[in-house]
C-alpha cells in the first residue's frame, strides 16, 4: 500500500503560484504626461520655478520620462540650482538606456547610488531611491502581465501527469502482481 501511495504521489496536482498584482502606487503615467504638459507650459509663460516643480512632478510620477528630466535641467540651468541641474543631467542621460534593461538589471544600475550617494549630492541617492521603486514595479508589473497572459495548459499539464508518474505507477502495479504471483506460487 505505501508504494501505491508514494507512486501516486508523482500524480498529484500542481498549480503555479500567482503572483500579486503589482502596486502602482505613486507611479502613473498619465499623471506624469499631464504634469510635464503643465510644466512644458509654465516654462513657456516664464515661471521656471514653477515649470521646475511640475517636471519633478513628472518625474516623480513616471521616473523614465526623459523629457521631465532634459526640461528640469533647462530650468535649473535657467535658475542657477546647481544641484538640481546635476541630477537631472544624471538622470536624462541615463533613464532610456536604462528603461530598454530588464528591469532587475536596471534596479541594481541605482540600489549602490541610493545606499552610497556622494556626499556633495545627497539628492541623487534619493532620486536612486525612486528609480529602485519604479524597477521593483516593473519587474512585479512585468512578471504579473506574464501570468495572466499564459497559455492555458491542458488537462494533463495542469494536473501534472506525465509519462514518468504513469509509468512509476505502473511500475507499482506491475511489482504488486508480480509479489502475488510469487506468494501464490
Amino acid at each position: 500500500m505505501a508504494l501505491t501511495t508514494a507512486g501516486l504521489g508523482g500524480c498529484s496536482a500542481f498549480k503555479p503560484v500567482e503572483p500579486p498584482a503589482a502596486e502602482a502606487g505613486a507611479f502613473d503615467i498619465d499623471a506624469s504626461r499631464d504634469a510635464l504638459a503643465r510644466a512644458e507650459a509654465a516654462e513657456r509663460a516664464g515661471d521656471p520655478r514653477g515649470a521646475a516643480a511640475l517636471y519633478r512632478s513628472a518625474a516623480e510620477r513616471w521616473p523614465t520620462t526623459q523629457a521631465a528630466w532634459s526640461g528640469l535641467a533647462r530650468v535649473s540651468e535657467a535658475t542657477g540650482d546647481e544641484a538640481s541641474l546635476h541630477t537631472a543631467r544624471f538622470f536624462e542621460e541615463r533613464v532610456v538606456d536604462y528603461d530598454t534593461m530588464h528591469p532587475r538589471q536596471a534596479r541594481m544600475a541605482f540600489v549602490t547610488l541610493r545606499d552610497s550617494p556622494p556626499a556633495d549630492q545627497p539628492e541623487l541617492g534619493l532620486w536612486a531611491g525612486r528609480m529602485v521603486a519604479f524597477y521593483e514595479y516593473k519587474d512585479a508589473y512585468q512578471i504579473r502581465s506574464a501570468f495572466d497572459s499564459r497559455t492555458p495548459r491542458s488537462w494533463i499539464e495542469r494536473n501534472a501527469i506525465y509519462p514518468v508518474a504513469v509509468g512509476s505507477v505502473g511500475g507499482i502495479l506491475y511489482g504488486v502482481g508480480k509479489s502475488f504471483k510469487t506468494l501464490s506460487d
